[in-house]
């Protein structure tokens, strides 16, 4: 795999993921602030509080960021390798002759920035799904067609 000219995920999809744990947290953070009040709370309880989920937003946001930095991908002749994991390291080889099809799916947000998600089904039960998130929807369309329709030596 040193060898490999390893591949990252679009910059954009890290902002994405950012942009929708900023929402999330943002409602939560609104309706537990509300849900105080209504309760009478006192100020400096509600203050502790929302700097407990804002910190808790933090750790989600540079946990993002790391993973980020650590998901890398390759595709050569053998297959398709992947690299990801924080805390636990992930190293995924998808062998072209075990790929049974594949799928490119996008969200609303993800067509808007032209990313897309591609997941390669492979025969047996361990890892049967492999999912490569956060690449151009271009790219995904590419490694789609050349996973899926490659000639295996496969004889059954």
């Amino acid at each position: 795999m040193d060898k490999l000219n390893l591949k990252k995920q679009e910059h954009s999809y890290l902002k994405l993921k950012h942009l929708v744990t900023m929402i999330v947290f943002g409602v939560i953070l609104t309706i537990v602030t509300i849900v105080l009040l209504f309760n009478h709370a006192e100020y400096w309880k509600i203050l502790i509080v929302n700097a407990a989920i804002g910190l808790f937003c933090l750790g989600v946001v540079l946990y993002q960021t790391a993973a980020f930095k650590r998901f890398s991908y390759a595709m050569d002749d053998y297959g398709l390798y992947i690299n990801s994991g924080v805390i636990w390291q992930k190293k995924i080889i998808v062998p072209r002759n075990r790929v049974q099809h594949t799928d490119v799916s996008q969200g609303p947000l993800e067509r808007k920035y032209k990313l897309a998600e591609l997941t390669v089904h492979t025969a047996g039960t361990r890892n049967a799904s492999v999912k490569l998130p956060g690449i151009k929807y271009n790219l995904a369309e590419q490694l789609r067609e050349s996973l899926a329709f490659e000639e295996s030596n496969d004889a059954v």
